[in-house]
């Protein structure tokens, strides 16, 4: 009796796990069609990607779907990507707390004293290059092959990186698509 129940318990585990690996593994292929979509956007806006799915080392719940230099490099563009699912816009779904997380990466990446030591050699470079960091807001439509940018906002906030030991903390923050104007504080 102990031995069946000992292996009707693995046997339940194991089935729920499946389960939780073949839902996970459908939503990140949804995710991944829509990060996949802006990327090919950015691509033809003459971006290279440098990061994708970056997690700052401050708190790792802090993610950017997609990092990209442009093509002169003097920028390092910070992206968050939202897909569209019925008649409503996605980038209503950038709430405070996502403009915050946002805020908190461009600062990270803003300092270079402040990157985890492991990381991207390709993110590495392109922010010695860099004189800004900015963070673009992609909207996309649609699945799988399908899938369109529907709506991109360019500059929602804009960083001006640290160099030497004097600390310029110049933030330029531009327009928040979703509030109107903002007064140059942090979100």
């Amino acid at each position: 009796m102990r031995n069946f129940l000992g292996h009707m318990r693995v046997e339940g585990l194991a089935c729920a796990m499946a389960f939780a690996w073949r839902t996970l593994r459908s939503r990140l292929r949804a995710r991944d069609a829509g990060e996949r979509c802006a990327e090919r956007y950015l691509r033809a806006m003459g971006h290279r990607i440098v990061a994708r799915n970056w997690r700052g080392g401050r708190d790792p719940r802090d993610e950017a779907d997609l990092i990209a230099a442009t093509a002169d490099g003097r920028e390092v563009v910070v992206v968050e990507v939202k897909r569209a699912s019925g008649p409503w816009s996605a980038l209503g779904r950038v709430d405070r707390r996502k403009r915050a997380v946002l805020w908190r990466i461009a600062c990270e990446l803003s300092t270079p004293t402040r990157l985890p030591e492991r990381g991207n050699a390709a993110l590495r470079r392109a922010l010695e290059h860099a004189d800004h960091i900015r963070v673009d807001l992609v909207s996309v439509r649609g699945e799988g092959r399908s899938c369109t940018v529907e709506e991109s906002v360019v500059g929602v906030f804009e960083r001006r990186i640290e160099r030497g030991a004097g600390r310029s903390d110049s933030l330029r923050a531009m327009r928040d698509p979703l509030q109107g104007a903002r007064d140059g504080r942090p979100p």
